[in-house]
């Protein structure tokens, strides 16, 4: 029985196409916003980073349209800053026609003091980035989606926006990321029909976060790591391409029926 609702069938693989369609990833100068921009350039979308890192931006920008041969940009951006998110949204839609997808991704995470010392000075600044800065993001590209045909958002939150962690220092992390876990939730509400949006929520990756100290070569971090990796299911810390195929199934029509959802990509650190 057919419904009015419900779009004509596509085929599974052109289901995950995102030509012609215009992405904004913010904090794309590397890590998991680079690999979720390969992703989207890779399928096919034309790609703007925004960074803080405008130079580094720029490089990773010119390193993926070379090689996934897509038009792929970058501009400086400071998600806290409300002029910057909306000249960085206003940069989208001037260089590409529009805005389809936005990866609402820029955050950041340092170890600090206990909660009993903890510095508020040090809470704010994590809260600005990386809630502050989603609900910029979000609001920023809801406006310029919802004044065309709609699109999809994503957010990054992550496993620890879930559970806590014996990791003390982490609190305004923890407590940033259970709240874009929430927002996000409230956000497909307010936003759907038109609007989807969901998170991914990441385990242990290997970036640059946290003053590098998840990067595989992290000096005296290699005891913290492995204690990470023994409480991983699959054994291993991740690597910010293991996110590209979520990532993608999420910003394309794949995911046409998902929305308000928390998808943890965390080599099963949550099920130990």
């Amino acid at each position: 029985m057919e419904r009015d609702d419900v779009p004509a069938a596509a085929g599974v693989l052109e289901s995950f196409s995102l030509d012609g369609d215009a992405v904004l990833v913010t904090g794309g100068a590397g890590g998991i916003g680079a690999a979720y921009a390969e992703a989207c350039a890779e399928a096919g979308g034309d790609v703007m980073l925004a960074d803080i890192d405008a130079d580094g931006a720029e490089s990773t920008a010119a390193e993926l349209a070379e090689a996934a041969g897509a038009d792929v940009r970058a501009v400086a951006c400071d998600v806290t800053d409300e002029d910057d998110v909306r000249d960085a949204v206003d940069a989208t839609v001037d260089a590409f026609g529009g805005l389809d997808v936005t990866f609402a991704n820029a955050g950041i995470g340092r170890l600090f003091d206990p909660v009993h010392s903890q510095d508020l000075e040090h809470w704010r600044e994590v809260m600005a980035v990386n809630l502050d800065g989603v609900f910029l993001t979000t609001r920023e590209s809801a406006a310029a989606m919802r004044a065309d045909e709609g699109g999809r958002i994503v957010t990054t939150a992550s496993v620890l926006g879930l559970v806590g962690t014996e990791t003390p220092g982490l609190s305004a992390y923890v407590a940033s990321k259970g709240g874009v876990v929430q927002f996000t939730r409230q956000a497909a509400v307010e936003l759907g029909p038109d609007i989807r949006v969901n998170a991914i929520a990441p385990g242990w990756v290997h970036t640059g976060i946290g003053g590098g100290m998840m990067r595989e070569d992290a000096p005296g971090m290699e005891p913290v790591q492995e204690q990470m990796r023994q409480e991983t299911a699959l054994g291993r810390l991740g690597y910010p391409a293991d996110l590209k195929g979520l990532a993608l199934f999420l910003a394309s029509p794949a995911s046409a029926y998902c929305t308000g959802a928390v998808y943890r990509n965390d080599g099963g650190y949550t099920t130990t």
